[in-house]
C-alpha cells in the first residue's frame, strides 16, 4: 500500500479538481440566475403591496424558512406529519442505511443523542444484513451455473451468461424500471426519476428528491413498503457491482502486467523455454463472486495464524531447564550437552589425549623391538634400585589417562635460568633415542 498511495491521492485530488470544476461550469450559472429571480420576485412584492416594508417581508420570509427548517409543509393547506410511526421507520431506516436524505432530521437535544447511539449499533447491523442478502444472489448464481453446466454449456458461455444476468437484473430492476414508477406517483419526469434512484442507492442522499413525502398526493398503502424494499435490494445489488467492478479492473491490471512482463522476458531470453499448459479440469460450478470469499490478509489474520501454528506444536519430552528455557518450544531447538565454551575445553583435551595415545603406542612398539632384539620373551619388568627412585618407565593412570615417564639414564635435565636472574619452575629434558642406543651398542 505504502507504493501505491502517493499514486491515489494524486488521483484522488486530480477527480476531484476536474469533477469541481465541471460542477462550477454547469451549476454557477444556475445559481446566478436563480438569485436575481430571487431579488427580482422580492422586489415585484413590494411593489404590488405598497403598505409592505422590505423589512416586513424579511421578517414574513425568514419566519417562512424556520418552520420548513422544521418540517412544517409550508404551501397549501394540508400538513404532514413527519413524525408518525410510518415516517419514523422511514427515518431510522435512513440513519442504518446511511443514506441520510436530509429533508427531515432531529431538532431535540434528546432526539439528537439517541440518534447517535442509534446510528453506532445499527449501521454496522445493516451492513452486515446487506453483505449477506448479496451473498444470498451470489448463490443464486451459482445455481444457474450448475443448471447450465449440466445442461452441457461451456464455462466461458456460462460465466458470459451469468455476469450479463447480473448486469441486465440490476440495471433493469434498480436503475432503468423505477423512474417510471416515480413519474406515474410522484409527477416526477424520467431524468428526476433516475438522478433520485442514484443518488439513493448509492446512500448520497441529498434530501432534494423524497419518495412519498409529498402532503398533496394520495399514495397507496404498499407504495412506501415497496419502495423500502427496494431500497435495501438496491444497496446488495449496488455493493456487489461495486466490488465486482473493482475485481475485474484489478484483475485486468495483473493480466496486462504479466503479459507486459512474459512480453520483455521473451525480449530478453528468445530460447526459454516455453510453459507447460496443465490440464483444465472440468468444473462443476462457476461463482462470479469467488473473491469475496476470500480472506484478506492483514495483521489480523497473520497474527491469529502465527498463534494457532504455536498451539499446535507440542514441547519437547524431558527437557532440562539446564538445557534449554522452559518457555520456548524446544521442536526446533537442538539439545546441547555442554555449553558452547565447555565443548571447546574438551575438544582441546581431545587432541592432548588422542597425541598422549599415540605416543604410548609408539613406545610399546619401541619396547617390543628391543624384547626381540635381546631374545627375551617374557615382559619387560622395572629394575629398582637402592635407596632410589624407580629406574624404569613407570607407567601412571590419572582419570583414565595413561603418561610414560622415561628413565633417568636416558634422560639429561637441564634448568633454565630467567633472564632477569631469577629462578623459574621450568625444565629442559632431553630423552635419548634407546633404538638408537641398542644400534651403537650392536656396533660396537
Amino acid at each position: 500500500m505504502a507504493d501505491k498511495g502517493p499514486f491515489l491521492t494524486s488521483c484522488i485530488i486530480f477527480y476531484l479538481s476536474i469533477g469541481a470544476a465541471i460542477f462550477q461550469i454547469l451549476e454557477e450559472p444556475n445559481w446566478k440566475s436563480a438569485t436575481d429571480e430571487y431579488i427580482l420576485q422580492k422586489e415585484n412584492i413590494l411593489k404590488n403591496y405598497a403598505c409592505l416594508t422590505e423589512e416586513s417581508l424579511d421578517e414574513i420570509l425568514e419566519i417562512v424558512s424556520e418552520a420548513a427548517g422544521q418540517g412544517v409543509t409550508i404551501t397549501g393547506d394540508k400538513q404532514r406529519n413527519s413524525w408518525d410511526w410510518a415516517n419514523s421507520v422511514i427515518f431510522a431506516s435512513t440513519i442504518v442505511t446511511t443514506i441520510g436524505f436530509g429533508n427531515v432530521a432531529p431538532k431535540t437535544k434528546g432526539g439528537r443523542v439517541f440518534c447517535i447511539l442509534y446510528g453506532l449499533c445499527g449501521i454496522p447491523l445493516c451492513l452486515v444484513w446487506i453483505s449477506q442478502l448479496g451473498s444470498f444472489f451470489g448463490d443464486r448464481a451459482k445455481r444457474l451455473s450448475q443448471v447450465l453446466i449440466r445442461k452441457g454449456v461451456s464455462v466461458k458461455k456460462v460465466q458470459l451468461i451469468c455476469t450479463a444476468l447480473f448486469l441486465l437484473w440490476g440495471l433493469l430492476v434498480h436503475l432503468v424500471i423505477p423512474p417510471f414508477v416515480f413519474m406515474s406517483m410522484e409527477g416526477w419526469s424520467y431524468l428526476d426519476g433516475l438522478y433520485f434512484s442514484f443518488i439513493t442507492l448509492t446512500t448520497v442522499g441529498f434530501g432534494d428528491y423524497v419518495a412519498g413525502v409529498n402532503p398533496n398526493i394520495q399514495y397507496p398503502r404498499l407504495y412506501r413498503v415497496f419502495a423500502e424494499l427496494w431500497i435495501y435490494m438496491g444497496l446488495a445489488w449496488l455493493s456487489l457491482f461495486f466490488s465486482w467492478n473493482v475485481h475485474m479492473v484489478v484483475e485486468a491490471h495483473k493480466v496486462l502486467k504479466k503479459r507486459r512482463h512474459r512480453h520483455r522476458h521473451y525480449d530478453e531470453e528468445p530460447n526459454s523455454v516455453e510453459e507447460k499448459h496443465n490440464p483444465e479440469v472440468r468444473r462443476s460450478v462457476i461463482d462470479i463472486f469467488n473473491f469475496l470469499s476470500k480472506e484478506e490478509e492483514d495483521y489480523g489474520t497473520v497474527i491469529k495464524a502465527i498463534g494457532s501454528t504455536a498451539n499446535n506444536l507440542q514441547p519437547a519430552n524431558n527437557i532440562n531447564r539446564s538445557k534449554s528455557c522452559s518457555d520456548i518450544l524446544a521442536n526446533n531447538i537442538q539439545t546441547l550437552d555442554q555449553s558452547p565454551r565447555h565443548r571447546r575445553m574438551i575438544s582441546i583435551s581431545e587432541v592432548f589425549i588422542n597425541a598422549i595415545a599415540g605416543a604410548d603406542k609408539q613406545e610399546n612398539e619401541v619396547r617390543l623391538i628391543i624384547q626381540e632384539s635381546n631374545g627375551d620373551t617374557e615382559p619387560a619388568q622395572c629394575v629398582r634400585a637402592d635407596n632410589e627412585k624407580d629406574s624404569c618407565a613407570s607407567d601412571s593412570e590419572t582419570e583414565g589417562i595413561t603418561f610414560t615417564v622415561p628413565t633417568k639414564d636416558a634422560m639429561e635435565e637441564e634448568s633454565v635460568q630467567h633472564p632477569d636472574g631469577g629462578g623459574t619452575r621450568f625444565t629442559i629434558s632431553k630423552v635419548v633415542d634407546v633404538k638408537l642406543l641398542m644400534d651403537k651398542d650392536e656396533k660396537g
